[in-house]
């Protein structure tokens, strides 16, 4: 079995190379009871409703695919966290949005039972 930041790091490089690949990581990687958190923004519970967030998100922005670019992470059993920097893309390969953060996974082998991200909402999107 992978350690619980190996899950992370490879649910990141499973966001490429479009939006609908990332859509499918979380489909396998969340359960009925995943709790997405984007502190201060959205909580979602399991993949329909983080499905719908990231669907308006999209209509919002026209994000085609996304990026993630961990700067430091570490674990504790289960627990992992990640500074980074999520880069979305236009099909064209433009950068529309660019989110530095704190990322919080609580872990059980391959699925993510919740995920919090900490990030500055007053510089919005």
């Amino acid at each position: 079995m992978n350690s619980p930041l190996a899950e992370v790091l490879a649910f990141f490089g499973e966001w490429k190379p479009t939006l609908a690949d990332m859509l499918a990581a979380m489909e396998r990687r969340f359960t009925d009871a995943t709790v997405w958190e984007n502190v201060g923004l959205s909580r979602t519970v399991g993949f329909a409703e983080a499905k719908a967030f990231m669907d308006a998100f999209a209509a919002m922005k026209p994000i085609e695919w996304g990026e993630v670019i961990v700067h430091h992470a570490s674990e504790v059993g289960n627990i992992v966290l990640t500074e980074r920097t999520d880069n979305f893309y236009d099909q064209d390969g433009t950068l529309i949005v660019s989110i530095p953060l704190m990322g919080v996974f609580e872990m059980d082998g391959p699925k993510i039972i919740a995920w919090r991200d900490y990030f500055d909402t007053a510089k919005g999107f």
